[in-house]
Protein backbone atom coordinates (compact mmCIF):
# COMPACT_ATOMS: atom_id res chain seq x y z
CA UNK A 1 0.00 0.00 0.00
CA UNK A 2 1.69 3.71 -0.72
CA UNK A 3 0.97 6.12 2.07
CA UNK A 4 -1.18 9.07 1.85
CA UNK A 5 0.05 12.25 2.30
CA UNK A 6 -1.77 15.33 3.76
CA UNK A 7 -1.30 18.80 1.40
CA UNK A 8 0.33 19.89 3.96
CA UNK A 9 3.51 17.55 3.65
CA UNK A 10 2.96 18.38 0.10
CA UNK A 11 3.20 21.88 0.27
CA UNK A 12 6.23 21.55 2.53
CA UNK A 13 8.22 19.10 0.11
CA UNK A 14 7.91 21.19 -2.85
CA UNK A 15 8.65 24.20 -0.48
CA UNK A 16 11.69 22.97 0.41
CA UNK A 17 12.64 21.35 -3.56
CA UNK A 18 12.31 25.06 -4.59
CA UNK A 19 14.17 27.03 -2.09
CA UNK A 20 16.87 24.15 -3.11
CA UNK A 21 16.40 25.15 -6.67
CA UNK A 22 17.19 28.97 -6.38
CA UNK A 23 19.74 28.13 -3.67
CA UNK A 24 21.66 25.80 -6.86
CA UNK A 25 20.78 28.25 -9.18
CA UNK A 26 21.83 31.62 -6.94
CA UNK A 27 25.39 29.18 -6.44
CA UNK A 28 25.84 28.64 -10.17
CA UNK A 29 25.44 31.99 -11.11
CA UNK A 30 27.82 33.44 -8.76
CA UNK A 31 29.94 30.38 -9.57
CA UNK A 32 30.16 31.28 -13.54
CA UNK A 33 31.56 34.56 -12.20
CA UNK A 34 35.12 34.60 -13.21
CA UNK A 35 37.69 35.16 -10.61
CA UNK A 36 41.16 35.89 -12.23
CA UNK A 37 42.89 35.45 -9.00
CA UNK A 38 42.05 31.89 -8.83
CA UNK A 39 44.68 29.61 -10.16
CA UNK A 40 43.90 25.96 -11.42
CA UNK A 41 46.22 22.94 -9.98
CA UNK A 42 49.59 22.08 -11.98
CA UNK A 43 48.11 18.56 -12.62
CA UNK A 44 45.96 17.28 -14.82
CA UNK A 45 44.08 14.49 -13.00
CA UNK A 46 41.55 13.72 -15.62
CA UNK A 47 37.70 14.75 -15.90
CA UNK A 48 36.47 16.79 -13.16
CA UNK A 49 33.15 14.40 -11.30
CA UNK A 50 29.54 14.98 -12.05
CA UNK A 51 27.82 15.12 -8.91
CA UNK A 52 24.72 13.97 -8.74
CA UNK A 53 21.43 16.46 -8.44
CA UNK A 54 21.06 16.90 -4.48
CA UNK A 55 24.88 16.86 -3.89
CA UNK A 56 24.64 20.34 -6.31
CA UNK A 57 21.80 21.06 -3.99
CA UNK A 58 23.66 20.43 -0.65
CA UNK A 59 26.75 22.60 -2.42
CA UNK A 60 24.58 25.35 -2.54
CA UNK A 61 23.56 25.56 1.16
CA UNK A 62 24.77 27.91 3.83
CA UNK A 63 27.84 26.65 5.49
CA UNK A 64 26.23 26.68 8.93
CA UNK A 65 23.75 24.24 6.95
CA UNK A 66 26.03 22.13 4.75
CA UNK A 67 29.12 21.30 6.92
CA UNK A 68 26.58 19.47 9.84
CA UNK A 69 24.84 17.46 6.67
CA UNK A 70 28.26 16.91 5.52
CA UNK A 71 29.65 15.50 9.23
CA UNK A 72 26.52 13.71 9.39
CA UNK A 73 26.90 12.25 5.87
CA UNK A 74 30.43 10.61 7.10
CA UNK A 75 30.01 9.00 10.50
CA UNK A 76 32.15 6.36 11.11
CA UNK A 77 30.66 2.92 10.87
CA UNK A 78 32.48 -1.15 11.65
CA UNK A 79 32.46 -2.90 8.54
CA UNK A 80 32.00 -6.27 8.89
CA UNK A 81 34.64 -9.32 9.12
CA UNK A 82 35.30 -13.24 9.25
CA UNK A 83 34.34 -12.91 12.57
CA UNK A 84 30.74 -11.31 12.17
CA UNK A 85 29.67 -13.63 9.54
CA UNK A 86 31.36 -17.19 10.45
CA UNK A 87 31.63 -16.65 14.10
CA UNK A 88 34.26 -16.55 16.51
CA UNK A 89 35.38 -20.26 16.10
CA UNK A 90 36.03 -19.90 12.67
CA UNK A 91 39.31 -20.64 11.23
CA UNK A 92 39.66 -17.33 9.03
CA UNK A 93 41.98 -14.82 11.51
CA UNK A 94 41.58 -11.34 10.41
CA UNK A 95 44.40 -10.24 11.85
CA UNK A 96 48.38 -10.92 10.49
CA UNK A 97 50.69 -9.67 13.08
CA UNK A 98 54.30 -9.06 12.82
CA UNK A 99 57.17 -8.08 14.97
CA UNK A 100 58.57 -4.35 13.59
CA UNK A 101 61.13 -4.30 16.66
CA UNK A 102 61.58 -6.31 19.21
CA UNK A 103 59.68 -5.28 22.25
CA UNK A 104 59.10 -2.20 20.95
CA UNK A 105 57.40 -1.70 17.66
CA UNK A 106 54.43 -4.45 16.14
CA UNK A 107 52.14 -4.03 13.04
CA UNK A 108 48.79 -5.75 11.75
CA UNK A 109 47.36 -6.23 8.60
CA UNK A 110 43.46 -6.80 9.43
CA UNK A 111 41.00 -7.86 6.84
CA UNK A 112 37.20 -7.32 6.28
CA UNK A 113 34.27 -6.84 3.71
CA UNK A 114 34.32 -3.60 2.14
CA UNK A 115 30.38 -2.83 1.96
CA UNK A 116 28.71 -3.02 -1.53
CA UNK A 117 27.14 0.09 -1.02
CA UNK A 118 30.61 1.85 -0.61
CA UNK A 119 31.63 0.47 -3.70
CA UNK A 120 29.35 1.42 -5.87
CA UNK A 121 29.23 4.87 -4.41
CA UNK A 122 33.04 5.49 -4.71
CA UNK A 123 33.02 3.81 -8.36
CA UNK A 124 30.82 6.57 -9.59
CA UNK A 125 32.07 9.58 -7.35
CA UNK A 126 35.92 9.25 -8.25
CA UNK A 127 35.80 6.94 -11.39
CA UNK A 128 36.97 3.66 -10.70
CA UNK A 129 36.14 2.44 -14.17
CA UNK A 130 37.54 -1.15 -14.98
CA UNK A 131 37.77 -0.81 -18.85
CA UNK A 132 40.27 2.53 -17.85
CA UNK A 133 42.45 -0.33 -15.69
CA UNK A 134 42.72 -2.64 -18.43
CA UNK A 135 43.82 0.38 -20.73
CA UNK A 136 46.23 1.70 -18.46
CA UNK A 137 48.33 -1.40 -17.61
CA UNK A 138 51.13 -2.25 -19.30
CA UNK A 139 51.03 -4.55 -21.95
CA UNK A 140 52.77 -7.77 -19.96
CA UNK A 141 49.97 -6.97 -17.74
CA UNK A 142 46.92 -6.75 -19.48
CA UNK A 143 46.11 -10.18 -19.64
CA UNK A 144 46.16 -10.38 -16.20
CA UNK A 145 43.93 -7.73 -15.65
CA UNK A 146 41.46 -9.58 -17.96
CA UNK A 147 41.60 -12.41 -15.17
CA UNK A 148 41.25 -9.45 -12.82
CA UNK A 149 38.30 -8.11 -14.22
CA UNK A 150 36.56 -11.89 -14.32
CA UNK A 151 37.47 -12.38 -10.74
CA UNK A 152 36.31 -9.20 -9.47
CA UNK A 153 32.73 -9.93 -11.24
CA UNK A 154 32.74 -13.23 -9.89
CA UNK A 155 33.78 -11.99 -6.06
CA UNK A 156 30.85 -9.68 -6.43
CA UNK A 157 28.44 -12.21 -6.96
CA UNK A 158 29.37 -14.47 -4.11
CA UNK A 159 27.54 -14.48 -0.87
CA UNK A 160 28.77 -12.59 2.60
CA UNK A 161 29.73 -15.53 3.68
CA UNK A 162 31.53 -16.76 0.68
CA UNK A 163 33.85 -13.67 0.69
CA UNK A 164 34.17 -14.03 4.11
CA UNK A 165 35.30 -17.36 3.70
CA UNK A 166 38.43 -16.16 1.82
CA UNK A 167 39.33 -13.57 3.76
CA UNK A 168 37.40 -10.44 2.80
CA UNK A 169 38.28 -8.13 -0.14
CA UNK A 170 39.65 -5.56 1.79
CA UNK A 171 42.39 -4.76 4.26
CA UNK A 172 43.40 -1.72 6.68
CA UNK A 173 46.82 -1.25 8.76
CA UNK A 174 47.87 -0.60 13.05
CA UNK A 175 50.45 -0.13 14.56
CA UNK A 176 51.49 -0.06 17.96
CA UNK A 177 54.46 1.22 19.81
CA UNK A 178 55.99 1.15 23.54
CA UNK A 179 57.36 3.83 24.64
CA UNK A 180 57.42 5.03 28.48
CA UNK A 181 55.26 8.13 29.95
CA UNK A 182 54.51 9.26 33.24
CA UNK A 183 57.13 6.47 34.71
CA UNK A 184 55.14 4.29 33.26
CA UNK A 185 58.23 1.81 31.12
CA UNK A 186 54.96 -0.40 29.40
CA UNK A 187 52.84 2.55 27.57
CA UNK A 188 51.83 1.74 24.54
CA UNK A 189 50.66 4.21 21.43
CA UNK A 190 48.40 3.16 18.90
CA UNK A 191 48.53 4.28 15.49
CA UNK A 192 45.30 3.98 13.11
CA UNK A 193 43.26 1.60 15.24
CA UNK A 194 41.81 -1.03 13.36
CA UNK A 195 38.37 -3.49 14.55
CA UNK A 196 39.43 -4.68 17.96
CA UNK A 197 37.65 -8.02 18.79
CA UNK A 198 38.48 -9.82 22.02
CA UNK A 199 41.29 -11.81 20.75
CA UNK A 200 43.16 -8.67 19.77
CA UNK A 201 42.37 -7.05 22.45
CA UNK A 202 43.72 -9.60 25.10
CA UNK A 203 47.23 -9.64 22.65
CA UNK A 204 47.31 -5.42 22.89
CA UNK A 205 46.66 -6.13 27.16
CA UNK A 206 49.16 -8.48 27.33
CA UNK A 207 52.46 -5.60 25.20
CA UNK A 208 51.46 -3.31 27.87
CA UNK A 209 48.69 -0.40 28.71
CA UNK A 210 47.44 1.98 26.20
CA UNK A 211 47.87 5.40 26.88
CA UNK A 212 47.47 6.89 23.51
CA UNK A 213 45.27 6.05 20.98
CA UNK A 214 46.52 8.41 17.22
CA UNK A 215 44.52 8.93 14.37
CA UNK A 216 46.90 9.80 11.90
CA UNK A 217 43.92 10.54 9.27
CA UNK A 218 40.63 12.57 8.90
CA UNK A 219 39.57 9.84 6.50
CA UNK A 220 40.27 6.90 8.50
CA UNK A 221 37.67 7.07 11.57
CA UNK A 222 35.38 3.86 11.31
CA UNK A 223 37.64 1.92 14.14
CA UNK A 224 38.44 5.37 16.17
CA UNK A 225 35.24 5.10 18.38
CA UNK A 226 35.38 1.77 19.52
CA UNK A 227 39.12 1.82 20.00
CA UNK A 228 38.46 4.67 22.30
CA UNK A 229 35.40 2.97 23.85
CA UNK A 230 37.72 -0.13 24.58
CA UNK A 231 40.37 2.42 26.42
CA UNK A 232 39.08 4.71 28.28
CA UNK A 233 41.98 5.89 29.75
CA UNK A 234 44.02 6.36 26.78
CA UNK A 235 44.46 10.29 25.20
CA UNK A 236 42.58 10.55 22.31
CA UNK A 237 44.89 12.20 19.34
CA UNK A 238 43.56 13.25 15.95
CA UNK A 239 42.07 16.15 13.51
CA UNK A 240 39.38 18.35 14.60
CA UNK A 241 37.18 16.69 11.75
CA UNK A 242 38.00 13.21 12.84
CA UNK A 243 36.55 14.68 16.20
CA UNK A 244 33.42 15.94 15.06
CA UNK A 245 32.78 12.94 12.81
CA UNK A 246 33.28 10.14 15.54
CA UNK A 247 31.16 12.31 18.15
CA UNK A 248 28.68 11.98 15.72
CA UNK A 249 28.35 8.12 16.82
CA UNK A 250 29.12 8.85 20.66
CA UNK A 251 32.93 8.96 20.79
CA UNK A 252 33.83 11.30 23.91
CA UNK A 253 35.84 14.15 22.68
CA UNK A 254 39.22 13.84 21.78
CA UNK A 255 41.89 15.33 24.34
CA UNK A 256 44.14 16.44 21.45
CA UNK A 257 43.16 18.19 18.14
CA UNK A 258 46.56 18.14 16.46
CA UNK A 259 45.59 20.48 13.36
CA UNK A 260 44.98 22.95 15.54
CA UNK A 261 47.84 25.01 17.39
CA UNK A 262 48.09 27.98 20.20
CA UNK A 263 46.30 30.51 19.15
CA UNK A 264 44.02 29.61 16.79
CA UNK A 265 41.34 27.91 18.88
CA UNK A 266 37.81 28.51 18.18
CA UNK A 267 35.09 28.46 20.65
CA UNK A 268 33.64 25.75 18.72
CA UNK A 269 37.17 23.83 20.32
CA UNK A 270 37.63 25.82 23.41
CA UNK A 271 39.36 23.78 26.16
CA UNK A 272 40.84 21.27 23.67
CA UNK A 273 44.52 20.44 23.85
CA UNK A 274 46.33 21.31 20.75
CA UNK A 275 49.72 20.19 18.84
CA UNK A 276 51.70 21.04 21.20
CA UNK A 277 49.93 20.21 23.85
CA UNK A 278 50.18 16.81 21.93
CA UNK A 279 53.58 16.68 22.10
CA UNK A 280 54.42 17.57 25.45
CA UNK A 281 51.57 14.68 26.31
CA UNK A 282 54.42 12.39 24.98
CA UNK A 283 57.35 13.43 27.14
CA UNK A 284 59.57 13.77 23.81
CA UNK A 285 58.89 9.69 23.27
CA UNK A 286 57.45 10.40 19.99
CA UNK A 287 57.50 13.36 17.68
CA UNK A 288 54.31 14.26 15.30
CA UNK A 289 54.25 15.81 11.71
CA UNK A 290 51.49 17.64 11.14
CA UNK A 291 51.03 17.89 7.01
CA UNK A 292 49.50 21.66 6.98
CA UNK A 293 47.08 22.01 4.17
CA UNK A 294 46.35 18.69 3.28
CA UNK A 295 42.78 19.07 3.90
CA UNK A 296 41.21 15.75 2.76
CA UNK A 297 43.18 13.43 5.78
CA UNK A 298 45.30 16.33 7.68
CA UNK A 299 47.66 13.76 7.50
CA UNK A 300 49.76 13.04 10.76
CA UNK A 301 53.38 11.05 10.77
CA UNK A 302 54.64 9.84 14.04
CA UNK A 303 58.27 9.32 14.82
CA UNK A 304 59.55 6.78 17.32
CA UNK A 305 62.22 4.48 17.94
CA UNK A 306 63.27 5.69 14.68
CA UNK A 307 60.43 4.72 12.60
CA UNK A 308 57.79 6.76 10.92
CA UNK A 309 53.95 5.64 11.07
CA UNK A 310 52.25 7.22 8.11
CA UNK A 311 48.87 7.06 6.67
CA UNK A 312 47.20 8.33 3.38
CA UNK A 313 50.04 9.96 2.16
CA UNK A 314 51.83 7.26 0.18
CA UNK A 315 49.89 4.49 -1.69
CA UNK A 316 52.57 2.78 -3.70
CA UNK A 317 54.88 0.37 -1.81
CA UNK A 318 58.73 0.39 -2.59
CA UNK A 319 59.66 -1.82 -6.21
CA UNK A 320 61.01 -4.22 -3.50
CA UNK A 321 57.95 -4.72 -1.65
CA UNK A 322 55.59 -4.65 -4.53
CA UNK A 323 57.72 -7.93 -5.97
CA UNK A 324 57.36 -9.08 -2.26
CA UNK A 325 53.94 -8.95 -2.26
CA UNK A 326 53.33 -10.52 -5.65
CA UNK A 327 51.60 -7.16 -6.91
CA UNK A 328 51.86 -8.43 -10.78
CA UNK A 329 51.58 -12.44 -10.10
CA UNK A 330 49.62 -12.60 -7.06
CA UNK A 331 45.92 -14.57 -7.75
CA UNK A 332 44.16 -13.82 -4.64
CA UNK A 333 40.83 -11.18 -4.70
CA UNK A 334 43.01 -8.78 -2.49
CA UNK A 335 45.78 -8.99 -5.74
CA UNK A 336 43.19 -8.51 -7.84
CA UNK A 337 41.51 -5.21 -6.48
CA UNK A 338 44.64 -3.81 -5.79
CA UNK A 339 45.58 -3.93 -9.45
CA UNK A 340 42.36 -2.52 -10.55
CA UNK A 341 42.51 0.53 -7.79
CA UNK A 342 45.93 0.49 -9.07
CA UNK A 343 45.77 1.52 -12.93
CA UNK A 344 42.30 2.52 -12.67
CA UNK A 345 43.32 5.58 -10.63
CA UNK A 346 47.11 5.99 -10.47
CA UNK A 347 49.00 7.10 -13.30
CA UNK A 348 52.27 8.79 -14.10
CA UNK A 349 50.85 10.51 -17.05
CA UNK A 350 50.02 14.01 -15.92
CA UNK A 351 53.39 14.99 -14.16
CA UNK A 352 56.92 15.18 -16.05
CA UNK A 353 58.22 12.65 -13.67
CA UNK A 354 54.60 10.96 -13.18
CA UNK A 355 52.91 10.89 -9.99
CA UNK A 356 52.04 7.63 -7.61
CA UNK A 357 48.67 8.66 -5.92
CA UNK A 358 45.05 8.03 -6.53
CA UNK A 359 43.38 10.86 -8.63
CA UNK A 360 40.73 11.54 -5.95
CA UNK A 361 43.28 12.69 -3.85
CA UNK A 362 44.16 15.47 -6.39
CA UNK A 363 40.24 16.15 -6.89
CA UNK A 364 40.09 16.70 -3.01
CA UNK A 365 42.92 19.39 -3.38
CA UNK A 366 41.19 21.15 -6.04
CA UNK A 367 39.92 24.61 -4.88
CA UNK A 368 37.83 24.65 -8.27
CA UNK A 369 35.81 21.70 -8.02
CA UNK A 370 32.47 21.01 -6.96
CA UNK A 371 33.25 18.35 -4.33
CA UNK A 372 35.95 19.41 -3.17
CA UNK A 373 35.53 22.89 -2.12
CA UNK A 374 31.49 22.71 -1.27
CA UNK A 375 31.10 19.14 -0.23
CA UNK A 376 34.17 18.37 2.13
CA UNK A 377 34.60 19.32 5.83
CA UNK A 378 37.98 20.56 5.65
CA UNK A 379 38.04 22.05 2.33
CA UNK A 380 40.69 23.53 0.35
CA UNK A 381 41.13 27.31 0.77
CA UNK A 382 39.46 29.29 -2.25
CA UNK A 383 42.81 31.03 -3.60
CA UNK A 384 44.48 28.04 -4.33
CA UNK A 385 47.20 28.19 -1.61
CA UNK A 386 46.70 25.16 -0.07
CA UNK A 387 48.49 23.32 -1.89
CA UNK A 388 51.04 25.83 -1.45
CA UNK A 389 50.72 24.81 2.54
CA UNK A 390 51.32 21.35 2.09
CA UNK A 391 54.05 21.43 -0.18
CA UNK A 392 55.86 23.82 2.19
CA UNK A 393 54.88 21.48 5.48
CA UNK A 394 56.40 18.24 3.22
CA UNK A 395 59.51 19.90 2.81
CA UNK A 396 60.09 20.57 6.35
CA UNK A 397 59.17 17.01 7.09
CA UNK A 398 61.59 15.45 4.55
CA UNK A 399 63.72 18.12 6.30
CA UNK A 400 63.71 16.93 9.34
CA UNK A 401 63.51 12.89 8.40
CA UNK A 402 67.04 12.80 8.01
CA UNK A 403 69.28 10.21 8.10
CA UNK A 404 69.92 8.96 11.87
CA UNK A 405 66.98 10.15 12.57
CA UNK A 406 64.67 8.04 10.95
CA UNK A 407 65.57 4.29 9.49
CA UNK A 408 62.30 3.10 8.56
CA UNK A 409 58.65 3.68 7.36
CA UNK A 410 55.72 1.96 8.12
CA UNK A 411 52.87 3.21 5.87
CA UNK A 412 48.66 1.87 5.86
CA UNK A 413 48.94 1.65 2.39
CA UNK A 414 52.53 1.31 1.29
CA UNK A 415 53.60 -1.19 3.85
CA UNK A 416 57.53 -1.02 4.89
CA UNK A 417 60.28 0.75 3.08
CA UNK A 418 63.52 2.64 3.63
CA UNK A 419 63.64 6.33 4.86
CA UNK A 420 65.18 7.22 1.30
CA UNK A 421 62.39 5.37 -0.63
CA UNK A 422 59.74 7.01 1.15
CA UNK A 423 61.30 10.33 0.67
CA UNK A 424 61.27 9.28 -2.99
CA UNK A 425 58.16 8.11 -3.26
CA UNK A 426 56.58 11.48 -1.02
CA UNK A 427 58.42 13.40 -4.20
CA UNK A 428 57.13 11.22 -7.07
CA UNK A 429 53.34 11.47 -5.59
CA UNK A 430 53.13 14.96 -4.26
CA UNK A 431 55.70 17.13 -7.01
CA UNK A 432 52.71 18.54 -8.28
CA UNK A 433 51.37 20.53 -5.56
CA UNK A 434 53.55 23.79 -6.20
CA UNK A 435 55.71 22.37 -9.52
CA UNK A 436 58.55 21.58 -7.39
CA UNK A 437 60.80 19.39 -6.11
CA UNK A 438 59.76 18.14 -2.33
CA UNK A 439 63.62 16.76 -1.27
CA UNK A 440 65.70 20.42 -1.75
Amino acid sequence: MVPSASSRDVDVALQTVAIGVILYYLWMHHRSEPNEKVKPLLVDYGDKISCPFPMKVIASLPEWIRIPLMIKASKPSLPRDSIDVLGQDNNVDPYEKKVILPGKIWSVRYSFLMAPEFKKVAASLFGIRNAAANTNAPDHLKKTLETDLITTEKFEAMSEKEIAEQGGDAEHGMFITKISVDGIENALLIYNPVRLHPQMIDWINELGEVKFIVSGSASHTNFLPAAAKQFPNAKIICASAADLKCQGVGMRRADFLYDIVRGEVSKHFSGRGTYEDAVEALQGQARLFHIRGDVCTQALLVLVHKHLFEVDLLYVPSDEKLKETKFESGTSIQHSNRRIFHYSLITRKAHPFGYLIPKYRCLMMDHTSLFASKLMIDAPKADGTSVIDMAASLRMAMKELKDGVCDQVLSVHALEMSRECFCQRIDESWGWLDGGSLLE
